[in-house]
């Protein structure tokens, strides 16, 4: 859990008090007791408050997506709360602003997004709420995926509502009325807004599977990027004012990346070109230029993890004859190189410079 400004000093009382008693002679066991007991007491109230805080956050989120009709008057009334009462407005201020936007607050797109930001936040919370966020992450990961199933499915009925979901959910109206950003465990991995949709299969979903080791839900976490990105990146392609830039796969774990000649900063320069190219892709510009990336993706994984490395080599090799003239062509064929060599000589290293230290470093191409 996020440590709160006062654990540090009520910490370092204890830890004076406990010195300074010991400077003169050691706690009895009846001190030290007494010392454990206040201890408990602090950490309780510091981080019991916080539990339930987040727990009264979950039911709450929970009640609120019951029904459109609830989602928006709960966002009215966080609107209100944060935004008119809390910095002294009047209520005639409160009530000339409802009417002057409440049709548009009030429209099905509208409550559809808050839905989608409430949705996520949720996850969110379900995630924190474990003792480890790899567990929350493992917990979550089937509503995750139905998640942007459900997103991915909608998306086009969002028109000019999308931009909601590229609000990092903990700066939603719905987390600042909550209180999250004060009682919320800070997450390493987990990614802070739905939207754009490879952030989450790049950050989240693959990496966890990838983690596991598991080829075949590795293989289908693929497919359903490919659908979910397809339906999100036509849509903003059509009119759907959101064009966001989309991330190239980085695959590849950083421990296998020495053994495959590959230079991770090489990768950043080329998914920075990759999103100032992609700002606005239609659907002809979806197969041409991003579907072959997460073709090339899909099946370098398949080498790495899966049960035949040789046919998915020969895929990967395919890729690239039959995308020629695509910007990724040159570091593809850096990659397979890479990937072949190690295909040949498991054991050793492509640049020649001996075998890995230890086991951890070998690439993983079976399932195991």
């Amino acid at each position: 859990m996020r440590t709160l400004n006062t654990l540090p000093a009520i910490a370092f009382s204890a830890i004076l008090l406990v010195y300074g008693s010991s400077s003169a002679q050691s706690l009895t066991p009846a001190e030290k007791t007494k010392v454990d007991q206040m201890i408990a007491e602090l950490h309780q109230k510091l981080h019991g408050g916080s539990a339930t805080n987040n727990s009264r956050a979950v039911s709450t989120l929970q009640a609120i997506l019951k029904s459109p009709k609830a989602t928006y008057q709960y966002y009215m009334a966080c609107i209100k709360e944060l935004q008119f009462d809390a910095v002294g407005k009047r209520e005639a201020e409160w009530r000339e602003w409802r009417e002057r936007n409440e049709d548009r607050i009030k429209s099905t797109e509208h409550v559809a997004a808050l839905q989608y930001q409430a949705r996520f936040l949720l996850l969110t919370l379900a995630v924190s709420l474990e003792r480890g966020e790899a567990a929350g992450v493992k917990k979550v990961m089937p509503l995750l995926i139905d998640y942007y199933d459900d997103l991915a499915g909608d998306f086009d009925k969002l028109e000019g509502q999308q931009r909601i979901l590229i609000t990092p959910a903990l700066e939603s109206v719905f987390a600042e009325r909550l209180k999250l950003s004060l009682t919320m465990p800070s997450l390493e991995t987990w990614i802070d807004a739905p939207l754009p949709v490879s952030r989450v299969y790049e950050g989240v979903i693959l990496p966890h599977f990838r983690k596991e080791k598991n080829h075949p839900a590795i293989q289908a976490a693929w497919d359903k990027r490919i659908v979910h990105e397809s339906k999100t990146l036509a849509s903003a392609g059509r009119g759907g004012g959101l064009g966001l830039p989309v991330d190239l796969p980085a695959g590849i774990p950083e421990s296998l990346t020495r053994r495959f000649g590959l230079d991770n900063r090489d990768r950043k320069r080329d998914q920075q070109r990759e999103d100032a190219r992609q700002k606005k892709v239609s659907e002809e510009d979806f197969s041409k230029d991003r579907l072959p990336v997460l073709h090339w993706g899909k099946n370098r994984d398949a080498v790495l993890f899966g049960p035949n490395a040789s046919s998915s080599l020969q895929s990967l090799g395919r890729i690239i004859r039959e995308n020629l003239t695509h910007p990724e062509a040159p570091n593809w064929l850096k990659e397979l190189k890479g990937l072949a060599e190690v295909e040949s000589d498991p054991e050793g290293e492509p640049d020649g410079e001996g075998k890995s230290d230890t086991e951890a470093d070998k690439p993983t191409l079976k399932v195991q």
